[in-house]
């Protein structure tokens, strides 16, 4: 029997789009590249039946059943990148039912992980395995080599860490456009035109998001404002670690205590800095967040302008979706605004969907009632154009006018000539994202 042509992730999309699971695990009995041979037992029982012998044949085809492994860098309780992650688990197990096994170790450090997952594919016969901190790369590069039948997947690093490897592939939810419209939300609401950011390190991830943020908030403080004077962004230093609320909360408390700001975003994997807006909100002094990977609005119900929401579940449902049909591919999955919807064409701002819960990278709700107007209509407008790739946050042209500019960074450089746009390299690369607009002051 031929194995099947391949399709293309759009034409396997449309497949899992339909809720054809059924249809692409039987699509691996055809396929020489599944994960699992199953196996066909047939067992024959005879029995005397008063003066007859009866012999009785019973075939039993057992359903192919994957082991995969989620290695995590910090608890799954952390209500943000972990507890998303394993949201993101927990929907692969309700789509594959008992064909997935689908184990995890949580807390993970990063230079503890080549050991756990070696465990986990020789103790518990992982045959693909999800890495979620760039810090594991280097037990992949290592252990790849090892186990060349394992599939393994490593998020957020990127994919040139693993060209000579063709069992790994990567995978990312990209959230600098949600940064972008966070940083429109927090211009056009800061009533000090100070607002912050709390990193957890100035890695490229993180820098992109600062940017991005910065620039969205120069752009919304403009559009509300129509002042010439550029709003400031304050960073405070790097926690230097992706769990560590007690250092997050020093941090916010420093931001608002000591430089007037009134809107923080952050990197740091919990519910720390919105509940520290919360415990502001009321004593009566106006301090806004935003929720991070995970809805955090049930720990800051007052504070909270809206948030950069991941949803991993179509990106697992789709590696594993792809393992079940005898077709794994290296890939490198970058999904943004968009990205694993069903239509994914944009809607004019008063029909926009921003705010409902859709593909892979979306936003919460925005809380209208503390945004101005204008805001909240040119957030719906760009979040409809960026599903398109329409409008761009890092490109020389300004969303309000539509005029080209240019952007420049601390030092005067220009980073973004008139009519340019930065692409996936200058975005991701150590090389590149390594400076920061000229608004952001580090403390």
């Amino acid at each position: 029997m031929s194995t099947p042509p391949s399709p293309s992730r759009r034409a396997f999309l449309q497949i899992l789009g339909s809720a054809a699971i059924a249809g692409v695990l039987g699509y691996a009995a055809g396929s020489s590249l599944a994960p699992r041979k199953t196996v066909t037992t047939t067992t024959t029982v005879t029995q005397q039946a008063g003066a007859e012998t009866v012999t009785t044949t019973v075939t039993k085809t057992p359903a192919a059943k994957l082991t995969a492994a989620w290695i995590y860098v910090g608890p799954i309780g952390d209500a943000g990148w972990t507890y998303a992650h394993n949201a993101g688990r927990e929907h692969a197990t309700s789509v594959f039912g008992d064909k997935l096994d689908a184990k995890y170790v949580e807390s993970v450090p990063e230079t503890g992980a080549k050991q756990v997952i070696q465990q986990m594919i020789e103790d518990q016969g992982a045959k693909v395995v999800f890495a979620t901190s760039f810090g594991y790369y280097t037990a992949i590069q290592e252990l790849a080599k090892k186990y060349p039948d394992v599939w393994f997947w490593h998020c957020s690093g990127p994919y040139e860490f693993f060209t000579d490897l063709p069992n790994v592939g990567t995978y990312f939810a990209e959230l600098y456009q949600a940064y972008y419209l966070n940083g429109l939300i927090a211009g056009a609401v800061t009533q000090t035109g100070k607002v912050g950011y709390v990193p957890a390190f100035l890695i490229p991830e993180v820098v992109r998001h600062i940017n991005a943020f910065a620039l969205g908030a120069r752009d919304g403080y403009r559009l509300v404002h129509g002042k010439d004077k550029d709003v400031t962004v304050y960073l405070a230093p790097e926690l230097k670690a992706w769990f560590a609320p007690d250092k997050a909360e020093i941090s916010a408390r420093n931001l608002v205590d000591n430089y007037d700001v009134d809107v923080i975003a952050f990197t740091e994997d919990t519910y720390t800095i919105p509940s520290v807006a919360e415990d502001y909100q009321s004593k009566g002094r106006k301090v806004w967040s935003f929720s991070h990977y995970s809805d955090m609005s049930r720990f800051a119900p007052n504070a909270i302008l809206t948030g950069q929401l991941v949803n991993w579940g179509p990106i697992y449902e789709y590696i594993l979706a792809r393992l079940y049909a005898g077709d794994p591919r290296k890939e490198d999955i970058w999904a943004r605004i968009g990205d694993f919807m069903p239509i994914r064409w944009r809607k004019p701002a008063e029909q926009s969907t921003l705010g409902k819960v859709e593909g892979a990278v979306y936003l919460p709700p925005i809380k209208e009632e503390a945004v101005p107007a204008a805001a909240v209509k040119l957030a719906k407008k760009l979040y409809e154009d960026m599903k398109e790739l329409i409008f761009e946050p890092f490109s020389g042209y300004d969303p309000i006018t539509g005029e080209p500019r240019e952007i420049r960074d601390t030092d005067g450089e220009v980073r973004i000539p008139k009519g340019g746009r930065l692409g996936r390299h200058e975005l991701w690369s150590d090389e590149e994202m390594n400076w920061f607009l000229d608004n952001i002051e580090k403390l």
